[in-house]
């Protein structure tokens, strides 16, 4: 849907269209060069939720395929049935899906896409998938 979906597109992008977005951790670079551009031009609130869902799903797959964990997607509302500290927080875009492997372990690239738009590169998502990623290979 980042890329292919013209039902509208993803707001700018053309500044995605013929790089290498392979569902790699090196390939999260592409996204964050692609948000610190939105960073700097907030696209409007009817775009921005569809980047949001678009490159955190993107994010996410990343992560969820580069673990040797079983991640799988669910919505807030089933991660509150299984986590207090989920129940408490209000629904969101940013929560709005969240990569879970049980209650103790979760990622929310939604929310580190949200994150990235409103505070810049120190939000890289590049960063995020890897030290997620090198996390759940030390703990094995």
């Amino acid at each position: 849907m980042l890329l292919e979906d013209d039902s509208p597109p993803t707001y700018r992008r053309e500044l995605l269209l013929g790089k290498p977005l392979d569902y790699s951790v090196e390939s999260l670079r592409v996204i964050d060069a692609y948000l610190d551009h939105l960073h700097q031009a907030q696209p409007a609130a009817e775009d921005l939720w569809r980047v949001v869902l678009r490159t955190g799903a993107y994010v996410g797959e990343v992560i969820r395929r580069g673990s040797r964990d079983t991640y799988h997607w669910v919505t807030h509302e089933e991660a509150a049935k299984h986590s207090a500290l989920i129940a408490d927080w209000e629904q969101s875009v940013a929560t709005a899906g969240i990569l879970w492997n049980g209650p103790e372990t979760m990622s929310f690239p939604l929310a580190k896409v949200c994150k990235y738009l409103e505070n810049g590169s120190e939000d890289s998502v590049y960063f995020f998938a890897k030290v997620t990623l090198d996390v759940a290979r030390e703990t094995r």
